[in-house]
C-alpha cells in the first residue's frame, strides 16, 4: 500500500520543483505537530479480524447495506493490495438500479462540542473495469452521512470518462444536487489512497488522492444538517438503469480518525516564479478565513518567516511569494495555520 498522511508530523512528505538553472524547489505539507489521533474505526478486512473471504462483506463485523448488490471479502493476492480487501459492485445488481447500493460500518460520531472537531476517512481502493463484450460502465462513490442517513457529500469516480467529481446536498427542488467536476481523472485498474479530512467546527471538508488535494474547503452541508458523523459508504451507483456493468471497486486500510486540530492542514502546490520580480509563488490549499504562514529554510536549520496571507472565501487557498527566493540554489518550504 501506499503510505498515508495522517498522524505523526504534519509534513509527510517532500516533492522537487524545478525552477530554472540551477534552482530547485521543495515543498513542505505543513510544520504544526498533529495532537494524538483517536481511531474510532479501522479495519484491513483480514481474516484475523473476522472477516471471512468469498463471502459477502455485508453481515460481516457490523458492515451493513442500502439495498442488495455485489459486495464481498476477497482472499490475499489482488495485486497492488495486501492480505485481504473488500469490494462492491461486479455481480448481482440492485434490483431497483435507479437507487445506488451503499455498503458502510456505522460509527455515529458526534464531533461538534467535543474536543475532537476534525475528523478523517482513509481508504485505499481500486476501480476495475467491465470485462463483457458491449461492457457498461457505473459510478463507485464514498459519501460521507451523519447519524440521521443526511448525506452530507459525495466523491464520485465515473468510471465511463474516469473523471473525479463531487456531490454536495444542494439539491433544488426535486431535481438531484448537481455532479461538479474536480478537474482530475484517474485510470481503471490503478490503486489510488483517498483521504477525506472533515472540519466539523467550520463545516468544511477536503479531499486528496494520493496527497493530491483534489476538493478543497467546500461545505460539508449547505442545508443545516445535524453536523455528525454516522457512517462513510462505499457506493455502487448503476450510470444506466437496466445496465449494470461487472466493474467493481476494491477497497482496503478503512480508516476513520478524529483530532484536536481546529483546521484542515494546509497543503502545499508550487506555482512557480513571477517573470516580473522571480519572487516563488507557492499557493496554500486551507481554509477561508485562515490565515497561513509560509517558512523557507535551505538547511533544514534555520527557518526564515517568508509570508502571511488569509485563505480566501470560498476557494480556501492564498499565494503567497518568496521574494528572496533568486539567492537561494535550493529552498524548501512549509507552511502553517496561526491560531
Amino acid at each position: 500500500m501506499k503510505t498515508h498522511c495522517f498522524g505523526g508530523a504534519r509534513s509527510c512528505g517532500w516533492r522537487w520543483v524545478p525552477w530554472g538553472l540551477g534552482l530547485a524547489v521543495q515543498i513542505s505539507l505543513g510544520a504544526t505537530l498533529w495532537a494524538a489521533p483517536r481511531v474510532i474505526f479501522e479495519t484491513g478486512f483480514e481474516q484475523f479480524e473476522g472477516y471471512q473471504p468469498d463471502a459477502d462483506l455485508v453481515g460481516q463485523n457490523g458492515w451493513i447495506s442500502f439495498g442488495q448488490g455485489g459486495n464481498g471479502i476477497l482472499a490475499a493476492g489482488v495485486a497492488g493490495f495486501q492480505g485481504q480487501s473488500a469490494y462492491i459492485g461486479y455481480l448481482a445488481p440492485p434490483a431497483n438500479q435507479t437507487d445506488p447500493f451503499n455498503v458502510w460500518r456505522p460509527v455515529n460520531l458526534k464531533p461538534v462540542g467535543a474536543s475532537l472537531p476534525l475528523i478523517q476517512f482513509t481508504v485505499s481502493l481500486q476501480i476495475n473495469d467491465s470485462t463483457t463484450a458491449a461492457p457498461y460502465f457505473d459510478d463507485f462513490r464514498w459519501s460521507a452521512y451523519n447519524s440521521e442517513d443526511h448525506r452530507f457529500f459525495t466523491l464520485d469516480f465515473d468510471n465511463e470518462s474516469q473523471t473525479v467529481n463531487f456531490i454536495l446536498d444542494d439539491a433544488s427542488g426535486n431535481a438531484p444536487p448537481p455532479i461538479r467536476s474536480t478537474g482530475f481523472a484517474f485510470h481503471a485498474g490503478e490503486p489510488y489512497d483517498l483521504a477525506l479530512t472533515m472540519d466539523f467546527a467550520r463545516n468544511l471538508w477536503s479531499a486528496k488522492i494520493n496527497d493530491v488535494v483534489v476538493v478543497n474547503a467546500q461545505p460539508i452541508t449547505t442545508s443545516g444538517a445535524k453536523q455528525t458523523l454516522g457512517d462513510v459508504d462505499a457506493v455502487w451507483a448503476i450510470r444506466t438503469p437496466g445496465k449494470a456493468g461487472d466493474n467493481y471497486m476494491i477497497f482496503d486500510d478503512y480508516k476513520i480518525v478524529a483530532t484536536d486540530l481546529v483546521d484542515i492542514p494546509p497543503e502545499l502546490v508550487a506555482i512557480g516564479p513571477l517573470a516580473t520580480t522571480g519572487a516563488f509563488v507557492v499557493r496554500v490549499l486551507g481554509e477561508p478565513g485562515v490565515t497561513y504562514t509560509l517558512e523557507a529554510t535551505s538547511d533544514f536549520t534555520h527557518w526564515d518567516q517568508v509570508a502571511t496571507g488569509l485563505g480566501q472565501s470560498p476557494s480556501g487557498y492564498v499565494d503567497l511569494q518568496d521574494t528572496t527566493a533568486k539567492s537561494n540554489q535550493a529552498r524548501f518550504y512549509r507552511a502553517q495555520s496561526q491560531p
